[in-house]
């Protein structure tokens, strides 16, 4: 993978120009949505830091909104890495779909896509990533955690006013950790792809095999 290229705080005139003729998912809003995404990461920290690990009947769902906060975030880092890798693909994401979407699934496969596309498959990967089988893993997880659905579908609470297995505030924890390396990943990624495409003379695409579309899950 390229030496990370950090993208600019105020476009350069080239940069203006193309975003003026090339759709873009977030409509020219990228530096806007990395603060917002930084800020929601900040906020899932603050929280985890006032979490009571031990068992507490009064605290016990005070974990699910770091849950939330990290979906969120691995979303928009998801797009991101999108938006700037998908033109490596022979049919670049829509962006309407990709504003759109909020599957967790989806856009994990399309970034699997364009990791192989550009052959990148041996650097794609942090201290909780080893393969794509484990970023599939890890992607698979946060979007089984959504706080609501995990109450409403669970059979693993133990009764009345308990927490399901998946949201106890230790479980928390430990995958924001593992979530904070892959969106360091993901962010590093996504930037290395924006250098390379503009290395990339007439914006020569990259095969992927015979690699189907993926579907919206």
């Amino acid at each position: 993978m390229p030496v990370k290229k950090k993208r600019p705080l105020i476009p350069s005139p080239a940069q203006k120009a193309i975003s003026q003729t090339d759709a873009q998912w977030h409509n020219g809003g990228g530096i806007e949505i990395h603060l917002y995404v930084r800020s929601l990461q900040k906020a899932a920290k603050a929280l985890i830091a006032n979490l009571n690990l031990e068992p507490n009947a009064k605290t016990v769902y005070d974990a699910s909104p770091v849950v939330l906060l990290y979906r969120q975030a691995l979303e928009l880092h998801l797009k991101a890495l999108v938006g700037e890798g998908s033109n490596f693909l022979p049919s670049p994401t829509d962006p309407i779909t990709l504003l759109k979407t909020h599957s967790l699934r989806w856009l994990a496969q399309i970034v699997g896509q364009i990791i192989r596309a550009v052959k990148w498959e041996s650097d794609f990967k942090c201290e909780s990533i080893a393969n794509f089988a484990d970023f599939s893993a890890l992607v698979n997880e946060l979007e089984g955690m959504d706080p609501v659905a995990c109450v409403v579908h669970s059979s693993s609470r133990g009764g009345h006013g308990s927490v399901p297995h998946q949201l106890e505030p230790p479980k928390v924890v430990q995958i924001a950790r593992r979530l904070d390396a892959l969106l360091d990943l993901l962010d590093a990624t996504a930037d290395a792809l924006a250098a390379e495409w503009d290395q990339r003379p007439g914006g020569e695409t990259f095969g992927v095999g015979d690699d189907l579309p993926p579907t919206i899950h």
